[in-house]
C-alpha cells in the first residue's frame, strides 16, 4: 500500500511538470491584452509568442532525444524544467518584444525536454497493465493547464500584470523540479540513438503512421477549436456571454475524458480506446455540422466532444510505448512534436476555412481530418509485427536500453 502511494506521488510530480509545461505554452492566450499594451504590440504579435514556443517544442522534442536520449531520463527532465523556469523568469524583466520572443523559444526548448521524458518515466514506473492509468495521470497536468491555467493567467494578468504570471510560471517549474527530484527515484537511461534515428522512426510503417495519427487527430480538433468562439456565436447562436461557461464545460469534460481514458485503456486495450475516441469525435463533429442553432444542443455536444477527444492521448502514448519500449523516449518525443504541429496545422486550416466558407464549414474539415486519422490508425495497426521502431531506430545499439517489463519491475521499486 505504501509502495503504491509512493508511485502515485511520483506520477503526480510528473503531472506537475506537465502542468508547468502546459501553462508555459498557453498562458499567452490569456495575456494578449496586458502584454500588448505594455509592449505596444498587436494581438497577432503576442499570438506569435505561442507559435514560436510550439515550433521550438516541435523541432527540439525529437532532436533532443537523438542528442540527449542516452542520458538518465530524470536528469534530462530536470534540465528541461530548469531551462523553462529560467527563461520564464528572465522574460518577466524584459521590455523588448524580440528579447521576450527569444525567451519563448528557450521555454519551448525546455518544454520539449519535459513532456516526452515525463511520459517515458511515468510509463516505466508501473507494470504494463497499469500504463494507461499512469500516462493519463501524468498527462492530466496538461489538461489542468488548459482548463485552469489559461483562465487563471488571464485573471492574474489583469490583477497583477503579465510579468507576475511569468514569475509564477518560473516558480511552478521550480516546484515541479523539487517534487520530481524528491519523489522520482528513477535513474534509468534511454537508448543511445544514432543521428538517423528520427528519420528511421518516421519511415518505419507502424511508428510513422502512429505519429501521423496523432498529428491528424490534433489537427482535426483544432480545425474547429481554434475558432470555437466564432463558431458558437455565428453557427450555434450563442451570445458572447455564453462563450466562457461553454469553454469551462469543455474543460471539465476534458478532465473527465482523461480520467476515463486511463481506465478504459487498461480495461479494453489502447487500440480499442483510440478507435472509440476517433469515431466518437467524428460523430460529434458531424452532428455539429447539421444540428439546429441552439445552446441546448451545443452545450451537450461540447461536453461529448471534450470527453471523446481526450480519450485519445493516454492510450495513444501507451500504443507508442508498446511498439518499442526501449526506444519509448524517441517515440513519445516524436508524438509530442506531432501534437504541436497538429495544433498549428489545424489552426491554420480553421482560419482558411472560416475566411472562405464561414464557421459552418469548420466541423466538416474536422470530420475529413478524422477520416484521414482513422486511415493512418488502421494502417499502423495492420503493420504491427512487420517492423518496429527499435529495429529501425537504434541501429542495434541499445546501450543503456531497457524494456517496459524491466522498467516496471526496477523503477516501480525505486519510485
Amino acid at each position: 500500500m505504501l509502495h503504491a502511494r509512493r508511485t502515485d506521488l511520483a506520477l503526480l510530480s510528473l503531472s506537475l511538470a506537465y502542468f508547468t509545461l502546459g501553462v508555459g505554452s498557453l498562458a499567452m492566450i490569456g495575456l494578449v491584452q496586458p502584454m500588448g499594451r505594455d509592449l505596444d504590440a498587436s494581438p497577432a504579435a503576442i499570438a506569435n509568442l505561442v507559435s514560436v514556443y510550439a515550433l521550438a517544442f516541435a523541432l527540439w522534442a525529437p532532436a533532443s532525444q537523438v542528442l540527449l536520449g542516452h542520458l538518465p531520463r530524470r536528469t534530462v527532465l530536470l534540465w528541461g524544467l530548469a531551462i523553462l523556469s529560467a527563461a520564464s523568469a528572465l522574460g518577466a524583466f524584459l521590455d523588448n518584444y524580440w528579447a521576450i520572443l527569444a525567451t519563448r523559444v528557450a521555454m519551448g526548448l525546455g518544454g520539449a525536454m519535459v513532456g516526452p521524458m515525463a511520459s517515458a518515466i511515468g510509463a516505466g514506473l508501473v507494470p504494463p497493465g497499469q500504463q494507461g492509468r499512469a500516462l493519463a495521470l501524468v498527462f492530466s497536468g496538461m489538461m489542468l493547464a488548459t482548463v485552469l491555467g489559461v483562465p487563471a493567467s488571464a485573471w492574474l494578468g489583469a490583477l497583477l500584470g503579465w510579468r507576475a504570471v511569468f514569475l509564477l510560471i518560473a516558480l511552478a517549474g521550480v516546484a515541479a523540479a523539487v517534487a520530481v527530484h524528491r519523489l522520482v527515484a528513477d535513474r534509468s537511461a534511454g537508448v543511445r540513438i544514432g543521428p538517423g534515428a528520427l528519420l528511421k522512426v518516421l519511415r518505419a510503417r507502424r511508428s510513422g503512421l502512429s505519429v501521423a495519427t496523432t498529428l491528424l487527430q490534433m489537427a482535426a480538433q483544432f480545425a474547429t477549436y481554434a475558432l470555437i468562439a466564432p463558431f458558437l456565436t455565428e453557427r450555434m447562436g450563442a451570445s458572447p456571454d455564453w462563450i466562457a461557461p461553454m469553454l469551462l464545460v469543455f474543460g471539465v469534460g476534458g478532465i473527465a475524458g482523461n480520467i476515463l481514458a486511463g481506465r478504459l485503456s487498461d480495461r479494453i486495450g489502447a487500440d480499442r480506446t483510440v478507435g472509440v475516441s476517433l469515431w466518437s469525435v467524428a460523430l460529434v463533429f458531424a452532428v455539429l455540422a447539421v444540428a439546429p442553432a441552439a445552446i441546448g444542443i451545443a452545450l451537450p455536444l461540447m461536453l461529448l466532444w471534450a470527453v471523446a477527444g481526450t480519450l485519445f492521448q493516454a492510450p495513444q502514448q501507451q500504443r507508442l510505448v508498446q511498439i518499442d519500449p526501449a526506444a519509448r523516449g524517441l517515440l513519445l518525443a516524436s508524438n509530442a512534436a506531432a501534437l504541436y504541429l497538429g495544433m498549428a496545422a489545424g489552426s491554420f486550416l480553421a482560419g482558411v476555412t472560416h475566411h472562405a466558407l464561414g464557421a459552418s464549414a469548420l466541423p466538416l474539415v474536422s470530420v475529413a481530418l478524422l477520416g484521414a486519422a482513422w486511415w493512418a490508425f488502421q494502417a499502423s495497426r495492420a503493420s504491427a509485427g512487420s517492423d518496429t521502431a527499435g529495429s529501425d531506430t537504434t541501429g542495434g545499439d541499445t546501450t543503456g536500453g531497457d524494456t517496459t517489463g524491466g522498467d516496471s519491475g526496477t523503477e516501480t521499486r525505486r519510485a
